[in-house]
Formats: structure tokens, C-alpha cells, sequence
């Protein structure tokens, strides 16, 4: 039944289909510099696969700290081709070793991958015993700063491992299967403990019309996990009866390409462990139904138009955040740009930017747009912050290529970046020659229209602004220290600006507000370029 429903996709079934928006953590050991992505989808590529994640927030600060601790790159470069001419701001943060300009060679880098492969794996002693030998040979060669820097990278890790829970009485590697249920729902956990310690937890929620036993909750969970784990242990803890025991380990074993033993412990550590993981599962059905209870405005960091914008637009990782960058104008005048800010759908007026274009003249929209992104992301790197996961420009490819090469000056050479032009919504893409048309109806369209429009309200708004200024602004304005307050204070007592001109020093005066120096400045002012006009 799994693997028709598998083929098929019936419309209407929702339990057994595949679920895309599980992450993993792929490292890329097929190319020559690996590197570590976020993907949903596992391939026989050569690459090492870790997850699934259920918990996307836990998955992302596992890899920002590994990738962090070995210095392995996280960009989209494919090195040794697009090399570099300087690095990155990743590397001048400590984040990673710059092999793209050449900073560190292939085997070193491969190394650091190694490494960074056996911490994810678990192999925690493995690592150790690397990290402790890379800085004993470093130290023997007397290149003592370089050794101080393993060091450093060696008691940050200890501190790490030492806060990984340990199951005591276990110090092999298994999973432990964990259920909870309420009537027709249910929650399965999976505790996957290496080396004694829980490295990380997964947990999947059901719904189960027919109200199954616990036997049929247990199958299910081998069912929704297994054939997507990026690594199945050689023993795995139940939680529950399972009938036909026999062909469940030949079917795991097929998965993991060697044996696999399947057991319900009934005393000892792995009963404990079986307890602790249907402890966690209990919770987290409790979690589910307090969020239910209180309503769809719950915490959600994740949105669906998030991860169907992912998918429709190929993207490397979920956009939680995007930024979108609009230009307005009337033939050349009043020039403005603007920034508006999402994240999880929502706008962020806080983070809202507006520009006002001061280097070009006349009407080039693509040195407008040049200006505003330099500006911006110029002190973005200042400020070693990081731009949004996808970029958005009001344009075509020309646009496109304006912000791609404004952020690969910078150092945001793995920035996300797409244009969204008018009228045709027609989506244009890095490397693809035809843009992308999505249907009106499409959740993914209407979150990039809803961030689109708003940019362009938002320059639009300070573009009238300075238009009404420009139109309505008195001859007053351009007197140096006249200011709203002595403006309004001169009409109320002359009453028109022609009193004004004619009036005398003593006059303006006795004007309430006035000093002497405005009142040079006023008759300077009349005497020369004003009378003129």
C-alpha cells in the first residue's frame, strides 16, 4: 500500500504520501572542495546525507555551528572553476577557510570535511582524536598559532559534546522508536543515539481514522521515516509490537545495505531509553493540541508560501526572509528607491529602507539601481550582517544582472537573487535563459506579488512626498536659516511674500524669532538671486 500510494500520490490520501519539507544536510564529497547544502530530496550523487530534520530551527544552528567549527563553506561556488579574487566575508568572520581564493589546499580542506562529516555522524572521538592530533604535529613544526587556533576549535567542541545528554548503560549506536497516542491521533519519536549520547530527535504527528493499536502507530512511523534517513544504525528499539518482524528487518536491511536487528527491550538501559523517547512523543502530542486550541495564529516560522516558493523557484533553502528593491521616478526627477523587508510572510517596517538617488542624472533605472544596493548592502557588510535568504529586484534580467554584480563586488556572491517583472509577472533567474510564469493562483506568486507591491508603495510614497515639496515649497525655503517655524513666523506678519521683499531691516526685525544674521540673510537673499527671479 506505502509504495503505491508512493507511486500514484491519490489526491486525497495525506498519510503515506512523501512529505518535502523535511530538510537534510548534504556534503558534497563527489566535488573537489566539498561543501555543506540544505536539501529535501536525497540522490545517488556521491554526497553524504544527514537528516531528516523535523526541527528546521535545530538543524539549521547544528550546521552553522559545525560548518563554523571546521570551516567548511556553505556558498554555491563550484570550485576550482569560478575561483575568486578575494574572499568572502565568511572567511573574515572565521566561518570558513576561503578555498576559493586559493587560502587552503585540497587535501587540508578534505580534511576539514572529513571531520566535520564524522561530527555529524557522531563519531565525537574520531574528531577529538583528529583535532588533538592535527595540533600536536602544528605545535612539533613550531607553527604555534596555528596550532592555538585547533586548540581553541578542539575545547569548543568538548564543551559541545559534553552538553549532549548521555543514556547511561548504552554506548552503541541505535534508534529509539517513542508513540504517543489520543484516539485517532498520534506522535512518533525518534531518538537517534550515538555513542551512547542523543545526538539529535525527530518527531512525526498522525492522524488515524480507523484508530489503529499500537502496533499499527508502530509501523507507521518505521514506514514514514526509514526510507527517508540519511543513516539507519544497526539496531533499532520499538516501542510496540510490530506483526511480521521477520520482514520488517529484511526490508530495513535492504535500506541500509547490512543488517539491522529490531527489538523491544523489556528491562534494563534500553527499557529506559524506549521510556524516555514515548515521554517525549507525549509532549510534544500535548504541544500539538495546545497549539490547535489556540487558533491559526500560533507560532509558525515556517509559512507554506515559504517552502512552495522554494520548490517553484529551485532555491537552496527555505526564503523566511526576503528583502525587495524598487526604483521611482518621473524623467529623471525626484529619483527614490526603496527596501521593504519580510520574514514568515509578514512585513518588518522596522528594517524598511527608503533612498534618495544623488549620483545619477536623467533616467537610467540600472545606475539608480546600482546606487541604492551599494549603498545598502555597502553597510550591511560594515556591519558583518547578512542580507535576506532571497533578494528580490522590480525588473527584467537587466536588473538582475545590476544587483548580481553589486552583490558579488560586496561579498554576497551566495545570495539568492530573482527579478519580478510587471504586468506579465514573469519570475527571471540566475542561469535560466526563459523566465518562469507561475498560475495567478499559485500561494508562491501571491507572496512575491504581496512583497513586490509593497516596495513599490513604499517608493512611491517618498517619491510624491519630494514631488509635493518641490511643488508647494515658498521662495522662503531657500533662505539659509529660515527655517518652518520663522517661514510661517515672517508670512504672519507681513502676510504675503511681496511684504516681505519690500520690507527694511528694521522691518524684518521686529519680526518675533528673528535675529540679526537672518535678517541679512533675508535682504542678501532679496537683493540678489531672489529679486532676480
Amino acid at each position: 500500500e506505502s509504495q503505491l500510494i508512493k507511486e500514484y500520490r491519490p489526491r486525497y490520501n495525506i498519510q503515506l504520501r512523501d512529505d518535502k519539507f523535511f530538510p537534510y544536510l548534504k556534503v558534497t564529497l563527489a566535488e573537489s572542495f566539498p561543501r555543506v547544502l540544505v536539501v529535501r530530496r536525497l540522490a545517488d550523487d556521491g554526497a553524504r546525507y544527514f537528516g531528516p530534520y523535523t526541527n528546521v530551527r535545530q538543524m539549521r544552528e547544528t550546521s552553522r555551528f559545525a560548518c563554523g567549527l571546521f570551516q567548511v563553506r556553505t556558498c554555491h561556488l563550484d570550485l576550482p572553476a569560478q575561483a575568486l579574487a578575494r574572499p568572502c566575508l565568511d572567511y573574515q568572520i572565521g566561518r570558513c577557510s576561503a578555498p576559493c581564493v586559493g587560502f587552503e589546499g585540497k587535501a587540508a580542506y578534505r580534511r576539514r570535511a572529513k571531520q566535520l562529516i564524522n561530527f555529524l555522524a557522531g563519531s565525537d572521538r574520531r574528531v577529538l582524536k583528529s583535532l588533538q592530533d592535527e595540533m600536536t604535529r602544528l605545535a612539533r613544526d613550531y607553527r604555534f598559532e596555528e596550532a592555538a587556533r585547533v586548540r581553541d576549535r578542539l575545547q569548543q567542541l568538548d564543551r559541545t559534546i559534553a552538553r549532549s545528554r548521555p543514556l547511561p548503560g548504552l554506548t552503541s549506536d541505535l534508534d529509539v522508536c517513542g508513540l504517543a497516542r489520543d484516539r485517532g491521533d498520534g506522535c512518533g519519536v525518534i531518538l537517534r543515539v550515538r555513542r551512547g549520547r542523543i545526538r539529535t530527535t525527530h518527531h512525526f504527528l498522525f492522524r488515524d481514522r480507523l484508530q489503529s493499536d499500537g502496533g499499527g502507530f508502530q509501523a507507521h512511523l518505521l514506514r514514514e521515516y526509514y526510507p527517508r534517513a540519511g543513516d539507519i544504525p544497526r539496531e533499532i528499539l520499538l516501542c510496540h509490537e510490530v506483526a511480521d518482524l521477520a520482514s520488517w528487518r529484511t526490508w530495513l536491511a535492504e535500506l541500509r545495505g547490512g543488517k539491522v536487528d529490531l527489538r523491544l527491550p523489556r528491562r534494563g538501559p534500553k527499557r529506559v531509553a524506549v521510556q524516555m523517547a514515548r515521554a517525549n512523543a507525549a509532549f510534544k502530542l500535548r504541544e500539538r493540541k495546545l497549539r490547535a486550541e489556540a487558533g491559526p495564529e500560533a507560532d509558525k516560522r515556517i509559512t507554506p508560501e515559504d517552502v512552495l516558493l522554494q520548490e517553484e523557484l529551485g532555491l537552496h533553502t527555505v526564503p523566511r526572509t526576503i528583502e525587495c528593491f524598487d526604483i521611482s521616478s518621473f524623467q529623471g526627477h525626484e529619483a527614490v528607491g526603496s527596501l521593504v523587508f519580510f520574514r514568515d510572510g509578514k512585513p518588518v517596517k522596522s528594517r524598511y529602507r527608503r533612498f534618495r538617488v544623488a549620483t545619477v542624472e536623467g533616467v537610467d533605472d540600472y545606475a539608480m539601481l546600482a546606487e541604492i544596493l551599494n549603498r545598502y548592502y555597502e553597510k550591511l557588510a560594515g556591519q558583518e550582517k547578512r542580507p535576506a535568504d532571497l533578494v528580490v529586484v522590480d525588473g527584467g534580467r537587466g536588473q538582475l544582472g545590476v544587483a548580481r554584480r553589486v552583490l558579488t563586488q560586496l561579498g554576497f556572491h551566495e545570495v539568492e537573487l530573482i527579478g519580478l517583472a510587471k504586468r506579465e509577472e514573469r519570475i527571471h533567474r540566475e542561469g535560466r535563459p526563459e523566465p518562469l510564469t507561475l498560475p495567478r493562483t499559485s500561494p508562491a506568486l501571491r507572496l512575491l506579488q504581496r512583497v513586490r507591491d509593497e516596495a513599490h508603495r513604499f517608493a512611491i510614497t517618498y517619491h510624491r512626498l519630494l514631488r509635493d515639496q518641490r511643488t508647494t515649497a515658498s521662495l522662503l525655503d531657500r533662505i539659509p536659516g529660515i527655517g518652518r517655524v520663522k517661514k510661517l513666523s515672517l508670512l504672519h506678519h507681513f502676510g504675503s511674500l511681496a511684504e516681505i521683499r519690500r520690507a527694511d531691516a528694521a522691518a524684518l526685525a521686529s519680526v518675533r524669532g528673528l535675529n540679526r544674521r537672518d535678517v541679512a540673510s533675508i535682504l542678501t537673499f532679496f537683493a540678489g538671486e531672489g529679486r532676480e527671479q
